[in-house]
């Protein structure tokens, strides 16, 4: 998929369904550090397809990638603080410990992935097998037009971001009607 914002519907609703496990700001951000390889593809040219410069765009070198990428966050304490502050600014729990952050940098990524393996024909999600078995799955496979396939992944993006406007929505308020029973019942 294009570098667009529309990673952030499907990474942030995954994130808040499964905030209780995953560090929610790594797992975001984890969705944007894997299109740092386009924007690099973009400036550097190099001539080759755009998502195998370093193979982020691949579930075994996205993993290392998102596994790095999570590790960091917890030990650099500076990285560390900024992902509490978002956590705070949110209104969400922290989760930060090495194995939340991590398994959020993995998981961010993976989503990632799957995403543009599905939008994306030069994507090798199973590298270093150089085929991408999801794209043509679906597009020879099920007979579908990739331009349609990449319409409706669009669409899908959207639709994710609403939902998760909708759970934020609804954990906000459930967590003001907690707070306001805790003071209700100390009063």
């Amino acid at each position: 998929m294009p570098f667009t914002p529309y990673h952030f519907g499907p990474s942030g609703f995954a994130g808040l369904l499964f905030r209780r496990w995953l560090d929610v700001p790594v797992f975001v951000l984890a969705n944007v550090l894997v299109d740092v390889e386009v924007m690099v593809d973009q400036y550097l040219q190099p001539g080759w397809p755009v998502h195998q410069i370093w193979h982020f765009h691949t579930l075994l070198m996205g993993a290392v990638a998102g596994a790095v990428f999570g590790a960091a966050i917890y030990y650099l304490k500076p990285l560390r603080c900024v992902s509490k502050k978002s956590t705070d600014i949110i209104g969400l729990e922290e989760r930060a410990t090495l194995f939340s952050m991590v398994l959020a940098g993995i998981l961010g990524v993976w989503l990632h992935v799957l995403i543009d393996s599905v939008y994306h024909y030069d994507v090798q999600i199973f590298w270093p097998y150089r085929k991408n078995l999801v794209f043509q799955g679906v597009t020879q496979g099920l007979g579908y037009n990739p331009g349609t396939v990449q319409q409706w992944v669009q669409e899908g993006c959207v639709v994710f971001w609403v939902l998760m406007v909708v759970l934020y929505g609804i954990l906000r308020i459930l967590k003001a009607r907690i707070a306001n029973q805790s003071r209700s019942k100390s009063n």
